[in-house]
């Protein structure tokens, strides 16, 4: 009778990437190669290698945080029993003479920025996870990748307190991305002590996709699920591979999980593309007023319908573009009229109105009263 493989799995109490990656080893074992699986959890610092029988095991899964910095000694047990390991760890070890089944974190950060960055906000940046290579590495490639777009990223930050302060003084609409879930949870609560709306004033992005923590928040928040399970499925593939003679221990490939397409929930269900083109707009006309305006050119001048232009102008300032014109003209003509000795004509030709009498109108009909009027009033 054909024995039954006895296989180790030391672990600290799981979260969501490693219970996924647990999830794919265990459903690799059912429906291919049955295993007894023996799991063993606990503080870490109850995890002696030098405690482990490993001559009862066929094959070992062993987690990173199991042996803190004892991956020396881990090494030499692996190298003298001659036993096929998964180490579950959050960089590559290189050398290892297994499988490292790790994050390839390159990916996230690219799919972090492609998401934040198609929303269009003012400004970027990043909540990370302290003294974790791991989350230095996204938020380093996440920065890259925004600072490649030429849009600004700003900080990378941690703690709360300081968070509350970054989130308060940054400029809006603001993009976070954060390392994992819980820190994108803990960004929400900062906005919400910082009084700023989620997602009208900032846009926050997780990682793990953890569905209990993501839909229990309010506004629910958005997140990069990761292909844990897949890498975990494919690790026990590989081992059972070794089990059945098929390749070496010194053969086995490491394996990476990454970032999937993004879970798209409240936290990032605004764009701010359209904000964006009314602030172009606003700046053009702020330049340009005193020239004819005509919205059909500058829709154009913007790639959009001029339908588009007029809506969405009207939606983010409450006035037309027509308005927001006369506006400026009247702004620039009281400046000239208070501060200048230029005659009525000269300042209604540099204002861009037709000629007196369409100045003086619509100034009498902005202002209440006509400009001799008014520069009598303010000298």
């Amino acid at each position: 009778m054909e024995k039954t493989p006895h296989i180790a799995v030391f672990t600290t109490a799981a979260y969501r990437t490693l219970d996924d990656i647990l999830r794919g080893i265990l459903s690799y074992s059912r429906t291919h190669s049955y295993w007894s699986m023996e799991l063993k959890t606990g503080r870490s610092e109850e995890k002696k290698l030098a405690d482990i029988d490993w001559s009862s095991y066929d094959g070992i899964i062993i987690h990173q945080k199991v042996i803190l910095g004892a991956v020396s000694a881990l090494l030499k047990k692996i190298r003298r029993q001659r036993i096929p390991v998964i180490f579950i760890a959050p960089d590559k070890v290189p050398g290892f003479p297994g499988c490292v089944l790790t994050c390839d974190n390159a990916p996230i950060a690219t799919t972090a920025a492609t998401h934040l960055l198609s929303k269009h906000c003012n400004a970027y940046a990043f909540v990370h996870a302290v003294g974790q290579p791991w989350s230095d590495a996204r938020g380093r490639l996440f920065a890259e990748a925004i600072k490649a777009k030429g849009e600004r990223f700003l900080w990378r930050a941690s703690e709360q307190n300081t968070l509350v302060r970054l989130i308060a003084e940054a400029p809006k609409p603001l993009g976070i991305f954060a390392a994992t879930d819980i820190l994108a949870r803990a960004t929400l609560d900062a906005c919400h002590h910082a009084g700023c709306r989620v997602p009208d004033d900032v846009l926050i992005l997780g990682v793990d996709n953890d569905e209990t923590l993501c839909e229990m928040s309010r506004p629910t928040l958005s997140s990069i699920p990761l292909t844990s399970y897949d890498a975990g499925y494919r690790a026990a593939e590989i081992l059972d591979r070794v089990l059945r003679g098929e390749i070496s221990t010194k053969e086995m490939p490491d394996i990476f999980y990454t970032g999937g397409p993004v879970t798209e929930r409240l936290s990032t269900a605004h764009s701010f593309a359209y904000d964006m083109l009314v602030r172009r707009c606003r700046e053009v006309l702020a330049q340009e007023f005193s020239a004819p305006i005509r919205v059909s050119a500058l829709a154009t001048r913007f790639r959009v319908s001029r339908r588009t232009l007029e809506t969405h102008f009207r939606a983010v300032t409450g006035t037309t573009i027509a308005e927001e014109v006369t506006r400026l003209r009247i702004e620039r003509a009281k400046h000239l009229l208070s501060t200048t000795d230029k005659t009525l004509t000269q300042i209604a030709d540099e204002c861009g109105f037709f000629d007196i009498s369409h100045f003086s109108a619509t100034f009498l009909r902005h202002v209440g009263m006509r400009p001799t009027a008014f520069r009598a009033n303010s000298h």
